[in-house]
Formats: C-alpha cells, sequence, structure tokens
C-alpha cells in the first residue's frame, strides 16, 4: 500500500478546505482518552492497535478502515511500532452536509458498526478514494477541494450503509442487554450535548427518565467507572480541547462552563489534571493535537 504523502497541503495553504488528507502515528492519542471534535476516515497503513471509542475496543492492523464522528472519546491501546494510518478529516459542517440524507436510524448504525477489516473491497475502495483526493490535495491550483471531498464522503456513507445493511451477519456481537446499551449510548448524547452545563450525575439521569443510582449501574456495567468520573473525564477533556485550540480568556471558559468563578475552574482542573488550565495551555502550546 503506497503511502499518502507527508508533504499534504495544510489549512494554511488551502485556507478555504475544510479538510485534510495525511499520514500519522495518532501519537498524542496514546497517553490519554480524549474527546474528537471533527469527523474522519482512518485507513491502517501498517501495523496494529487497538483503537478505543466511547468505551469499546476496535481492533485494526492493516487495510481496516474505521471511521470517527464529532464528540466521540477516543485513546490507541496496545500500538505496535510500525503502526501507521492514512486519515481524511474534516470538520464537523462538512460531516454534516455529507450525511444530511441519511435517515437517524442509518447514522446510528454507522457509528455502532465503524469498523471494516479484513474485506478487501473495503480496503481498496477507501484507498482509491483517498489517491484520488491526493490528485487534488497537491494541486494548488484547485479551487473546489471542499466540493470534491464533500461528494466523496457522500458517496463514502452511502456505500458504508449499503455494505451494512447487505453484511448484517458480519455485524460485532453485541453485549449486554439492549435497555441498557440504548441507555447508556443515550446517556453519552446528553453529555455530549449538555457537558458545559452541568456535572451532576443527577442531571443526566433526569434527562434520562431515570434515577441517578440506575444511571450509575448502567455506565458501571459498560465501563467500569462511576457515572460521576465519566462526566469529569468528558468536561476534563472537552477543557483540554478548548485549551489547546483557542484563546479564549480563563474567566470567559469558566463563564461557559458555569463555574461559579474562576478559581472554582482552576481548583477543579488542577484536580484531575495536576495543573491549571494557564499551566496547561502554555504545555500544550507546540504540541497539536494530532
Amino acid at each position: 500500500m503506497q503511502p499518502i504523502s507527508e508533504q499534504m497541503k495544510t489549512d494554511s495553504e488551502h485556507p478555504s478546505t475544510r479538510a485534510q488528507l495525511f499520514s500519522t502515528r495518532l501519537s498524542h492519542c496514546r497517553h490519554e482518552p480524549q474527546v474528537v471534535d471533527f469527523g474522519a476516515i482512518v485507513l491502517c497503513r501498517g501495523g496494529s492497535a487497538t483503537m478505543r471509542i466511547d468505551f469499546k475496543d476496535w481492533s485494526l492492523h492493516e487495510g481496516a478502515v474505521i471511521t470517527l464522528f464529532p464528540d466521540d472519546v477516543m485513546i490507541l491501546l496496545d500500538v505496535s511500532d510500525d503502526f501507521e494510518v492514512d486519515m481524511l478529516r474534516y470538520d464537523k459542517n462538512m460531516l454534516r452536509e455529507a450525511s444530511l440524507q441519511l435517515e437517524h436510524t442509518v447514522y446510528s448504525a454507522l457509528r455502532a458498526d465503524r469498523c471494516r477489516k479484513d474485506r478487501p473491497v473495503v480496503t481498496a475502495i477507501i484507498h482509491n478514494m483517498f489517491a484520488l483526493l491526493q490528485v487534488y490535495f497537491t494541486q494548488d491550483e484547485c479551487t473546489c477541494l471542499d466540493q470534491l471531498v464533500l461528494y466523496q464522503l457522500k458517496a463514502f456513507f452511502t456505500g458504508f450503509y449499503d455494505w451494512i445493511y447487505r453484511n448484517r451477519d458480519e455485524r460485532p456481537p453485541e453485549t449486554g442487554s439492549r435497555r441498557v446499551r440504548e441507555l447508556f449510548n443515550q446517556f453519552m448524547q446528553t453529555l455530549a450535548e449538555q457537558y458545559r452545563r452541568s456535572r451532576d450525575v443527577a442531571y443526566y439521569a433526569q434527562r434520562l427518565n431515570i434515577s441517578p443510582k440506575y444511571l450509575n449501574t448502567i455506565v458501571q456495567r459498560t465501563t467500569h467507572h462511576t457515572a460521576k468520573a465519566i462526566i469529569d473525564q468528558y468536561v476534563v477533556m472537552q477543557l483540554k480541547l478548548l485549551l489547546r485550540t483557542s484563546t479564549d480568556p480563563i474567566k470567559q471558559i469558566a463563564w461557559d462552563y458555569q463555574f461559579s468563578d474562576t478559581s472554582f475552574l482552576c481548583r477543579y482542573f488542577k484536580q484531575h489534571t495536576g495543573q491549571t488550565p494557564q499551566q496547561f495551555r502554555i504545555s500544550q502550546a507546540e504540541h497539536p493535537l494530532l
């Protein structure tokens, strides 16, 4: 499998582009879980790793294809020394446009069954798609790159949906009761929408119309962590992402996350990271997320 050029054009070279195509070892995803704020199609080019997404493990080896969605919680585990992927990364709005005509149930199915491996046809489709896009990404004079990526994404989602429903017997086995899986997925979706508003278990339990005790039981069955631990972990990951990618004053961040004051935010963040928000921002200044 030929690698994507390491000299792919960046956002600064293509100001109108909302997508990037590049090779990466995903080094910054190996140390701690983090929230993904973009969509991506990932093609494993070599080596092996386990990608844990929303507390579910997916095994990757050469030729495996996996999709990432905004607000996924992701970390890489058991990474081999030669692990490397080609990644097409795109922003939330492009993902929304590409999947606009897909029914909600279809979109949910794509998230639940996001990894294809040991199927040469899927690998070939993505490899050829990346090769085609690379031709456009390396042309300085290309003026419609966003539209070209968007059309390819629409074809990918339609084709992936068709693949899933033509090969239902190849879906990964489900664990736990259907009710537990549904409630946990609803909890994670609600957390992704409401994490700025509350860090209390009772708040999320009320929105799911269940008791805090039952919510905690569901989360522990799925993740082996308490609901409060998952909420705090998610909020801290979002704070880290914001501190890496924005210049918002700490006072404004405290207000946006509904902390009573800046010192409360600083104590909360330091309790979970060992650093104040300002210390973390300085330490991460020269280390992009991916």
